[in-house]
C-alpha cells in the first residue's frame, strides 16, 4: 500500500528528444509507480536544483542528456524530477509535494538520486558520478532487476537467465534512517573552467559571488563564496572571513 505522502498532483511529463531517443520526466510519484509496475521498471527520483545547482546541471548534461543513457532508461527506469528551483515557476502544489518527498527521504543535498522498486520501497541511493553515461550505467546496473542494454555505453557479458540477483550497489547505503549531519565545514571538491569554477562545501555547490545556507549539525549557517582557487576557497561565514582547503575541515 502506498503511503499518504505519495498522493500529489496529476501527471506532468516532459519528453526530451536526443538524437532520436527520448527520456520522459514525470513529476508525479504515484503515476511513476503505476508506470513502473506496468512496465516492470525501477523508479528514479532525481532531487535537483535545476537552475542553480552546478553538480545537478553537470549530471543532466553529462549523463541524462546523453543518448546512451536514454536507451538505457527506456528499458529500465521511470524518471521523476523532484525539482527545487530558485527562479523557474512552480505551482504551490508541486512545491509542497516535492518538499514532502525531500522530508520523507531525508534529502540533505543536491543532486540526490533515490531508486524505488515497483512497490515504492527504496532500494538504492546515489548522486553525481563522474565518467559520463558509461560509468553511471555500470553502477546502476548493479541494482537488482536492472537489465543490461546493448549500446548503452557499458561493455560486459550478460548474466545467465537463471543467475541469482545481483546484490544492491555497494556504492550506496540502503534506506537511510537519519539525515546526514555535518559537524564542520569541508571543501569537498572544485570543478569547472577557470572562468566559472564551482566549489562544493558540505553538500552545497557555490559559484563565486553566491551565498547559501549550509547545514552544520542541526543548524544552517550563511556562507558567501568570495574566491575559488586551485585547492582552496575564500568564504565568509556569518560575515567572518575564512579559507577552506581541500582535504581539511573547519569547525
Amino acid at each position: 500500500m502506498m503511503k499518504k505522502w505519495l498522493i500529489c498532483a496529476g501527471v506532468i511529463a516532459a519528453t526530451l528528444r536526443i538524437h532520436g531517443a527520448e527520456v520522459e520526466w514525470l513529476t508525479d510519484v504515484p503515476a511513476a509507480l503505476d508506470k513502473a509496475r506496468l512496465e516492470n521498471k525501477v523508479v528514479l527520483l532525481d532531487f535537483t536544483g535545476s537552475d542553480w545547482c552546478g553538480w545537478c546541471q553537470r549530471l543532466k548534461r553529462e549523463v541524462f542528456d546523453q543518448p546512451e543513457f536514454a536507451a538505457f532508461a527506456q528499458v529500465n527506469l521511470v524518471m521523476v524530477a523532484v525539482d527545487f528551483p530558485h527562479n523557474k515557476p512552480q505551482s504551490p502544489e508541486q512545491k509542497a509535494a516535492n518538499e514532502k518527498l525531500a522530508g520523507t527521504f531525508h534529502i540533505s543535498g543536491f543532486p540526490t538520486l533515490i531508486y524505488l522498486n515497483q512497490f515504492g520501497q527504496q532500494v538504492a541511493i546515489g548522486g553525481y558520478i563522474a565518467g559520463g553515461p558509461k560509468n553511471f550505467i555500470s553502477q546502476v546496473e548493479r541494482i537488482p532487476g536492472i537489465k543490461h542494454v546493448e549500446g548503452s555505453g557499458v561493455a560486459r557479458k550478460d548474466q545467465e537467465p537463471d543467475a541469482p540477483p545481483r546484490p544492491p550497489p555497494a556504492f550506496v547505503p540502503i534506506a537511510p534512517a537519519t539525515p546526514i549531519r555535518y559537524a564542520e565545514l569541508a571543501l569537498k571538491g572544485i570543478s569547472g573552467p577557470k572562468d566559472r569554477r564551482m566549489a562544493m562545501i558540505n553538500n552545497e555547490t557555490l559559484l563565486v559571488g553566491e551565498t547559501a545556507k549550509i547545514k552544520v549539525q542541526d543548524i544552517r549557517v550563511e556562507v558567501f563564496c568570495k574566491e575559488i582557487r586551485e585547492d582552496s576557497v575564500l568564504i565568509t561565514i556569518e560575515g567572518k572571513p575564512m579559507e577552506l582547503k581541500l582535504g581539511q575541515h573547519q569547525k
